[in-house]
């Protein structure tokens, strides 16, 4: 099995832990090869570097959207008088 396999296979199947912790292992193996030669350690670099930048900013924008839909549900409903 490749690392592409072992990492892309069945990813859109897994849920949010199992794809945070999928995501984990490919940053873990990416940085491992990247010093492997200097060509490949700062192409290696720049596509994690990217990733995370992309992971982050779409986390941030996940937690501004849930934010914004507290605050129009009512804390209330569904409570009996």
């Amino acid at each position: 099995m490749t690392d592409r396999s072992r990492f892309v296979d069945e990813l859109a199947a897994l849920d949010a832990r199992e794809t945070r912790a999928r995501y984990a292992a490919v940053l873990t193996a990416a940085k491992a090869r990247a010093g492997s030669s200097r060509w490949a350690d700062k192409r290696l670099q720049i596509r994690v570097a990217t990733a995370e930048a992309v992971v982050l900013s779409a986390v941030r924008r996940a937690i501004a959207e849930v934010e914004a839909a507290l605050a129009w549900v009512d804390p209330n409903e569904g409570e009996k008088p």
